[in-house]
């Protein structure tokens, strides 16, 4: 598992929180994971991502797909961890989408804010969720953390004008009131994120 992690960190998913799956499988219904591997890896990405992914997406394949992130993140996952059981937070499943907050939120991986963002300690909320992998393995006990920021006001306050019907800019200012900042995307993959618009570096 070493190696995998450390192929799907250089390819920019530099997050594996690992979790007991089997303990978590009925979390809002979530029984998909009730048959697999005790073991559950919430992968995900920082800002470490863009390089890698804007290196491929000089690739023609990759920049013509209607969903570039999401075609790179299948093709990364499933190259590092071959016949692993996936599910990945951009599918639904039976119908519906996997409850990635709160898995992140009960297992200790980030506290809810009253942005209703998930906040990483370290990462703030600049992280995003991408999938689950299960593998074979004893896996950790987690416990909910305490939230690491102490930005509420200012979190809701952004929330509500965001809500009021604001714009792109409305809504990454509810991520820009959180306290933890150091770690923000950079300008491009914010613009990609926002408006899925890209630079290539030179």
């Amino acid at each position: 598992m070493d190696d995998a992690l450390a192929s799907l960190a250089a390819a920019g998913f530099d997050l594996a929180h690992a979790f007991d799956a089997r303990a978590y499988a009925q979390l809002a219904g979530w029984n998909v994971l009730a048959d697999g591997p005790a073991c559950g890896y919430l992968i995900g990405n920082t800002r470490a991502l863009w390089a890698p992914f804007a290196a491929a997406l000089r690739e023609p394949a990759l920049a013509t797909d209607p969903d570039p992130l999401e075609r790179y993140t299948e093709r990364t996952l499933a190259a590092a961890l071959p016949g692993a059981p996936i599910f990945y937070s951009h599918r639904p499943y039976a119908g519906t989408f996997l409850p990635f907050q709160a898995l992140a939120v009960a297992t200790g991986l980030g506290a809810l804010a009253a942005s209703r963002l998930v906040i990483h300690p370290t990462f703030g909320p600049w992280f995003a969720l991408r999938a689950v992998v299960l593998v074979e393995g004893v896996p950790p006990a987690r416990t909910p953390i305490a939230k690491p920021c102490v930005c509420d006001r200012a979190c809701d306050a952004a929330l509500s004008a965001a809500l009021a019907g604001g714009a792109w800019q409305a809504w990454l200012a509810v991520r820009d009131a959180c306290s933890l900042s150091e770690h923000r995307y950079t300008d491009d993959q914010i613009r990609y994120h926002y408006l899925r618009v890209w630079r290539p570096t030179t």
